[in-house]
């Protein structure tokens, strides 16, 4: 009687444990697709028709009439104080719009 109920125990500890487990997995998982989003990245090459260095907003106007508006993030390595509305710039960005970099051409 004592064998079976240690052996219900140990089973029970063992489901417990795979069902936090699988949960685990999955949060790591969601963390890395967020990762991934941050790592794709795009660049526009274009005129600055507004820069605001004080909020981090920069808009961009490119060759094709297309306009962007990105944002430099407080920490970040953009000095956004060394350009002005006319400068032609690249701009390296990542998904969601945050300035990577910024060059004159």
């Amino acid at each position: 009687m004592m064998k079976k109920l240690t052996s219900r125990k140990l089973i029970s500890v063992l489901v417990v444990a795979l069902f936090m487990l699988s949960f685990a997995g999955a949060a790591v998982s969601q963390e890395a697709k967020g990762e991934e989003a941050k790592e794709v990245a795009g660049t526009i090459t274009g005129t600055i028709i507004a820069i605001d260095a004080d909020t981090g907003k920069v808009s961009v106007q490119d060759e094709s009439g297309q306009r962007y508006t990105l944002t430099a993030t407080a920490g970040s390595d953009v000095d956004l104080k060394t350009f002005s509305s006319g400068d032609k710039v690249n701009i390296d960005y990542v998904g969601d719009g945050v300035i990577r970099s910024i060059t004159k051409q």
